[in-house]
């Protein structure tokens, strides 16, 4: 390569989504370099949901300590009318999640983390430093850096990963844009510290004349909240950056006085609500994460955790293949993947802002629909918890099934694995239950020797099963039987997307 500068990765940005694709790029064995434009790291809330799902990819990270330490656990969503009695209750418990709660953690304070647990790994963030221009070439991508002071110099990467937000230079050089619409009316959102009677352990949706006020609770007594349907007098008078005596209005304005008293705001900003997918999310070389690729309303709280999603799902492959362990397919299935799997994410987004909109109506008017019924609440909650996504259709997802028809219970490939939390490794772990021999199991353990862990399967299993789970911990493969045609069928599957070593 050629330039004044050489990176494997160049990760544009060092928010959620940048950093911790260059933390699991460095868990996998790539050191990635994050430049970032700020020249310091911001003390701004922003998003603060993190949920089920995303709690067992930063426990494979080995960094889920520090949040559940460090964070509020927020196990319900509650509606209230504007005299702040509860009219309903949504639990997160019973989600088949390790952690059945939302973890509730300022934006700054997760960047904190992922960045200490990046510094362990041996990375770190270039601060000061602007990506003004990402041009594609044939073996590379010369990235144009501009630093605090002016001084411009080019840098060429194997890889870009653009994860610097909506305004993406990213997306911008591969001539895309988010496609998509904005919710009606603004939205005001602060980190403040008020005095009400609202219990700490969940969410509170308040249903008031002129709109909704939602509530969260952070850490240190804080809460984040976000006041809804400002019209466009109100949010002109606001401006951008509202004043802490703004905030209290808008907030008084909403809710009886002496129900919700603010005391202080931290910060505070307006905005528009958006629900928005980039067309493509990658090229041979360019890869778009989170806001770059796609935004979603903050009442869904997901749109910071997909970010998360979506550099978990690309590490692995991208390691795979700067170390040449990987085929053409196994590159390319990103964008197919993180597409489907966005595009759920702002369905379901979609869906939560539009119940919480009615909910919030409902508590209003004191007219409620009838209640859900708990297969559809059931499944309401697994969808809020991230864990009903699936890469099911994916060329990564493959089966064997026996002339008996027999299949295995349960999630199949595509799903996520249930106990996925633990495992932690890098590799492909296959797991193996019943009477597989071992003279079957031996070529497939010899050829796959440094990408597939073989480990025996929890419970009493008669017949022989395999299960593939993927690094990501995403179901890849299940034959049902594991005997010599199931197991040669799962080779075959490994052979389509990853090179075997050598010998």
């Amino acid at each position: 390569m050629g330039g004044s500068g050489e990176t494997d990765v160049l990760v544009i940005g060092a928010g959620p989504a940048g950093l911790f694709a260059a933390l699991e790029l460095a868990r996998h064995g790539v050191r990635a370099r994050v430049v970032e434009r700020a020249p310091q790291p911001h003390r701004q809330a922003r998003a603060t949901a993190l949920q089920p799902a995303t709690l067992e990819i930063l426990q494979q990270a080995g960094c889920l300590d520090r949040v559940l330490g460090a964070s509020v656990h927020v196990g319900f969503a509650r509606v209230y009318d504007p005299g702040l009695s509860c009219v309903s209750e949504l639990a997160l418990a019973g989600s088949g999640c390790p952690w059945e709660f939302q973890c509730s953690l300022p934006q700054w304070r997760t960047e904190r983390i992922l960045t200490e647990r990046l510094t362990e790994l041996g990375g770190g963030v270039d601060r000061g430093i602007s990506v003004v221009s990402v041009t594609e070439r044939e073996d590379g991508v010369l990235a144009g850096l501009e630093e605090a002071d002016g001084t411009r110099r080019q840098v060429e990467a194997a890889w870009v990963i653009g994860a610097g937000g909506a305004h993406s230079t990213t997306r911008a050089s591969m001539g895309e844009h988010l496609a998509g619409s904005t919710y009606p009316g603004a939205a005001l959102v602060a980190d403040v510290r008020v005095t009400c009677g609202l219990p700490r352990d969940g969410s509170a949706l308040i249903g008031c004349p002129e709109g909704y006020v939602f509530l969260a609770p952070l850490p240190g007594g804080r809460w984040i909240s976000f006041v809804g349907d400002l019209d466009r007098q109100e949010a002109g008078e606001l401006g951008r950056d509202p004043a802490p005596g703004a905030v209290t209005a808008a907030i008084g304005r909403r809710i009886p006085a002496g129900l919700v008293r603010v005391d202080d705001v931290a910060w505070a900003s307006t905005f528009r609500m958006q629900r928005r997918l980039a067309p493509r999310l990658a090229d041979s070389r360019r890869f778009l994460l989170g806001d770059a690729g796609h935004l979603s309303s903050p009442l869904g709280g997901e749109g910071l955790n997909s970010g998360l999603h979506d550099g978990a799902n690309l590490a692995w492959k991208l390691a795979l293949e700067a170390r040449g362990r990987a085929r053409p397919g196994l590159l390319k299935s990103f964008a197919v993947e993180r597409m489907a799997a966005d595009r759920q994410v702002l369905r379901v987004s979609d869906q939560v802002h539009e119940l919480a909109r009615a909910a919030a109506e409902s508590a209003r008017t004191g007219s409620f629909p009838t209640p859900p019924t708990p297969e559809a609440v059931a499944a309401l909650v697994r969808a809020r918890s991230m864990l009903d996504v699936s890469y099911t259709g994916s060329p990564l997802a493959g089966e064997h099934v026996g002339q008996d028809g027999q299949v295995l219970e349960g999630p199949g490939p595509g799903d996520r694995y249930p106990d996925r939390a633990s495992l932690t490794g890098t590799r492909h772990t296959l797991l193996l239950s019943g009477d597989v021999p071992d003279s079957e199991v031996a070529p497939l353990r010899h050829r796959w020797r440094d990408l597939v862990d073989v480990l025996p399967a929890d419970g009493a299993q008669s017949a022989p099963r395999a299960v593939l789970v993927r690094p990501d911990g995403y179901i890849g493969f299940r034959a049902a039987p594991a005997d010599r045609d199931g197991l040669r069928a799962l080779d075959a599957h490994l052979d389509s997307y990853l090179v075997p070593a050598a010998g």
